[in-house]
């Protein structure tokens, strides 16, 4: 048994894997480093914890990842590896500079890649929303990066006086009757359109290719009921491609 940690700004993903499957997925607020732990407490019982031989993490948030690892050397004493430094990505990346290149959208990728064995994009709508872009050879050429639905949010309440922050769902119509519904209609239809141009976009730059998009994220599934170029919602894509790293780390160890 082993442990895929995906450290975002705003969650932590933790998958529970059981050699090559998924057997629970646990989600927790990336907040204080006391009410990580605590949360951690809870879905790591001890009878979990004494048969847990590996911990990869992919991050993106270097606090996070700072509270996760003093957890796991704690409670666990092992050593976690995080992909891009202990754990080398498997994927050409065709930017100009790769090693900027987040490690949550390169093993989207790599698990986008191993699903369709083609041309995809990979739609990952969490606290920024990203774009991608995989060719039929599963390399990454680069993409885009938005602010996500909430934090257009935040965006809206912090810099002005009097707007308040709205939960974001599917609003009544397009015109608000009030601040509240004007908000709401504003980014929940603004975020669709948004990403739903910048697919088209992308997809016209891929010229005669056609590839799958995929959806992943927390938006996902709002994002996918809107925009009928999405036709892949998965959930656990981000843990799927960690799981393919570590997979094939393992494979090049045992060969050599």
């Amino acid at each position: 048994m082993w442990l895929a940690i995906d450290i975002g700004n705003t969650n932590i993903h933790i998958g529970i894997f059981e050699e090559d499957t998924l057997q629970s997925f646990h989600s927790v607020k990336n907040a204080s480093p006391r009410t990580t732990q605590v949360n951690f407490s809870q879905i790591l019982t001890p009878a979990i914890l004494s048969r847990i031989q590996a911990v990869i993490i992919s991050s993106v948030n270097p606090e996070g990842e700072r509270v996760v690892h003093e957890y796991i050397q704690k409670y666990l004493m092992i050593k976690p590896r995080n992909i891009g430094r202990d754990v080398p990505v498997p994927i050409s990346i065709l930017t100009e500079y790769p090693e900027r290149v987040g490690v949550d959208r390169l093993v989207n990728a790599i698990a986008a890649f191993e699903r369709i064995r083609d041309w995809a994009i990979v739609v990952d709508a969490g606290t920024a929303i990203t774009i991608d872009a995989i060719d039929n050879k599963g390399a990454f050429l680069g993409g885009i990066i938005a602010p996500g639905v909430d934090m257009f949010s935040k965006a809206l309440h912090h810099s002005t006086a009097l707007l308040p922050e709205v939960s974001i769902s599917k609003p009544r119509g397009i015109l608000g009757k009030n601040t509240e519904e004007a908000i709401k209609s504003g980014i929940y239809w603004g975020a669709v359109g948004m990403v739903s141009k910048l697919i088209c976009m992308l997809c016209d730059e891929l010229r005669d290719n056609r590839p799958t998009v995929i959806a992943t994220g927390g938006n996902a599934e709002m994002l996918a009921q809107e925009i009928p170029l999405i036709t892949l919602v998965l959930p656990y894509l981000t843990l799927e491609g960690i799981k393919i790293t570590y997979k094939t780390h393992l494979a090049f160890h045992t060969q050599h």
